[in-house]
């Protein structure tokens, strides 16, 4: 009871606010601008209308001036909203994103999003859409929206595929078509990009066609002083992992990798093999790398060899390995033609049957080991 009087309290407040600073605001202008571009009032019609808390909307008021005499428009927009299924909470989150869409004209807003319905966006996948990226309401029909889709279509080919890829990244609705999707595209074409392989990139890795082109030209230079050429199944994975870092942060990942031994040939060996390889954090780098070299004895030929070594978690996979096969090494139950570096890699139900299971009658606690349960110092 004491909270429901403390809420009802509060909001008895915030309306007093909204009330005293409408007065307090309009009293302080010449009566020839009372009613204009109050922001008060779009306190009040965003709290009262669109379901905002009062911080967020004296904020946005102070950046936002909704024209009092325009509230039928402003509330026209919200209709239109709701007749095509928007619910409260998606008004208040796209209102809250996006404050001028309240000054929108309903008529081209009914233009886009029939235009979006048509192109398979229905129900729940368009909500998500406009709420995940809102600015799709404010930009040109003809001269973004339905350019962008054209341009989706060229590799994408139908309606379910460009929808799938742009829920997946909703700004490629919105994105630079000229300056940044396009030339990207065309580079990477031009580089030797497969059709069959820009559609799977652009389907499941679009952030990597909005990059700035010139980031995209380093990448693609970058890729081919490895050695890695266009056709290679790796090639999209290694172009995405050269962009997620900055040229020196690779050049340190690469001088970090040769602290612990390895030769520029191993290391683009394992580069080739898993590219993923450089996207590890310096500071797991570090981590692993002192572990299998000093304590597993591991060489860095080795791990270049199997570089999925790098991209495993220490604590749910290697350190539970390790203590198994320390201990079957140990009563002489492990094979000595066994690579270490190998049984790390197999798969999680191969690892549990053929070492864990296989000889807990020999050694009985090794499940309760394997699990976690039991520990051993490494």
């Amino acid at each position: 009871m004491a909270k429901l009087h403390f809420k009802s309290l509060l909001c008895l407040m915030q309306k007093r606010f909204l009330t005293t600073s409408s007065t307090l605001y309009t009293s302080s202008l010449p009566s020839s601008s009372s009613t204009l571009l109050s922001p008060s009032y779009t306190a009040q019609f965003l709290v009262k209308s669109c379901g905002l808390p009062l911080d967020s909307a004296i904020s946005i008021s102070q950046k936002l001036n909704l024209d009092e005499n325009k509230r039928q428009k402003h509330e026209s927009v919200l209709e239109f909203l709701k007749s095509h299924g928007f619910s409260d909470t998606h008004v208040a989150k796209l209102v809250s994103k996006c404050p001028p869409i309240l000054q929108a004209r309903v008529d081209m807003l009914k233009l886009k999003i029939d235009y979006l319905h048509d192109s398979g966006f229905v129900g729940p996948v368009l909500h998500e859409l406009i709420v995940s990226n809102p600015a799709i309401l404010r930009r040109s029909l003809d001269k973004q929206i339905k350019p962008s889709f054209d341009f989706l279509k060229e590799f994408l080919e139908t309606n379910e595929k460009i929808a799938a890829a742009i829920k997946r990244e909703s700004w490629l609705l919105t994105f630079d078509l000229k300056k940044i999707l396009k030339p990207n595209t065309i580079l990477l074409i031009n580089e030797g990009v497969p059709h069959s392989r820009m559609s799977k990139l652009i389907t499941l890795q679009p952030r990597v066609i909005m990059q700035h082109v010139d980031r995209m030209v380093y990448a693609t230079e970058r890729a081919r002083s490895l050695g890695i050429k266009p056709t290679d199944p790796i090639y999209v994975t290694a172009i995405t992992v050269i962009l997620s870092m900055t040229e020196s942060t690779w050049k340190r990942k690469v001088e970090l990798y040769e602290k612990f031994g390895f030769t520029e040939v191993e290391i683009l060996k394992a580069i080739k093999r898993q590219p993923h390889f450089m996207a590890c954090s310096e500071e797991k780098i570090k981590s692993l790398m002192n572990f299998y070299t000093n304590t597993m004895k591991l060489k860095p030929s080795a791990i270049a060899t199997y570089p999925r070594l790098l991209l495993y978690s220490f604590d749910a996979r290697i350190r539970p390995r390790f203590n198994v096969l320390n201990i079957l090494a140990s009563k002489k139950l492990l094979k000595k033609h066994k690579k270490i570096a190998w049984l790390l890699t197999q798969s999680e139900a191969s690892f549990l049957t053929n070492y864990v299971i296989k000889y807990v009658d020999q050694v009985p606690d090794l499940m309760e080991l394997y699990r976690g349960v039991k520990k051993i110092d490494l």
